[in-house]
């Protein structure tokens, strides 16, 4: 019979193995927090019971992250716990512990699809002008305006700024999208420079994917043959099946995001229950996301 820690090793391999392996979830889940420039807040095993405080205490030294998080009860991802019990003889097995690490792994990408599923609806959330709001500076002759559709007709009043647009993914309104980011400011009037340096980051539907590429990867403009300048600002585009709409889509500065994410990575662990005859394998998948009061740092488009 194989020792606990042959046991444990051998579980912990086969299961981190097939995870990597499964549909690539836990690696699009990680691109997707880097790309996004999400602030990463890795708990300790058994540290999440302080999830809020320790996510208040790290954002707040993250000169990615804003200074306030507010947690959300609709954008949050439950914590999992994934249970599997057998009989101490089973473990004597090396392929036993192995398929098992497979099986489990399997069941773990499902909650990380719906972490990231989570995690975009969050983004986009996001993308509206609710910073002030509390203050009653969105509407008309207000700081912020709530159309995206009235602000790019020159409705809105000189000063006003709005984060959500009402165009299809196209050369005019990706340009559109960048100079809302060049040209935003804090609730207190202060410019944030944002996008400046580059670096942006496009999250679009698998409809758009060929229409992002073009319009990023290309040399030249497609309107005029002229050098693109959305190049030299948009270093990468993030296709994902997660909006709600295939027409939707949405520029972030990685830098500014408005979104924080607290997460253990996925783990198992092999213990034995108290009469000695049965094992529980038990796998945890904790995640939590939260996001600032002000949503600078990114630009959305909800298509009709």
């Amino acid at each position: 019979m194989a020792s606990s820690i042959d046991t444990n090793r051998i579980l912990t391999q086969s299961f981190m193995t097939a995870l990597a392996q499964a549909q690539g979830q836990w690696a699009k889940f990680c691109k997707l927090i880097d790309s996004t420039g999400v602030a990463q807040v890795t708990l300790g095993q058994g540290a999440f019971g302080g999830t809020m405080s320790t996510v208040s205490r790290t954002a707040t030294a993250n000169p990615s992250a804003s200074d306030f998080f507010t947690f959300e009860s609709d954008f949050a991802v439950a914590h999992k716990a994934l249970v599997h019990t057998f009989p101490v003889q089973t473990r004597a097995s090396e392929y036993a512990m192995e398929d098992l690490g497979v099986q489990l792994a399997g069941l773990v990408a499902n909650e990380l699809d719906a972490a990231a599923g989570a995690l975009l609806s969050g983004l986009f959330a996001a993308a509206h002008p609710r910073a002030g709001a509390g203050a009653g500076e969105v509407g008309a002759g207000k700081k912020y305006i709530d159309t995206g559709l009235a602000f790019l007709a020159g409705e809105a009043g000189a000063g006003t700024q709005d984060n959500l647009i009402t165009s299809a993914l196209a050369e005019a309104s990706l340009n559109t999208a960048i100079k809302l980011l060049l040209q935003y400011k804090s609730d207190r009037g202060v410019s944030l420079n944002l996008g400046q340096a580059g670096g942006l980051c496009l999250v679009v539907a698998p409809k758009n994917a060929q229409t992002a590429h073009e319009l990023v990867v290309s040399a030249l403009s497609g309107s005029d043959n002229a050098s693109n300048f959305v190049k030299g600002l948009v270093s990468e585009i993030v296709v994902t099946n997660h909006l709600s709409d295939d027409d939707d889509w949405f520029l972030i500065d990685p830098k500014a995001t408005p979104l924080a994410i607290a997460y253990d990575s996925p783990a198992v662990r092999l213990t034995t229950q108290t009469q000695g005859l049965l094992h529980d394998a038990v796998v945890e998948c904790r995640l939590v996301a939260c996001k600032a009061p002000y949503e600078p740092g990114i630009i959305g488009s909800n298509v009709a």
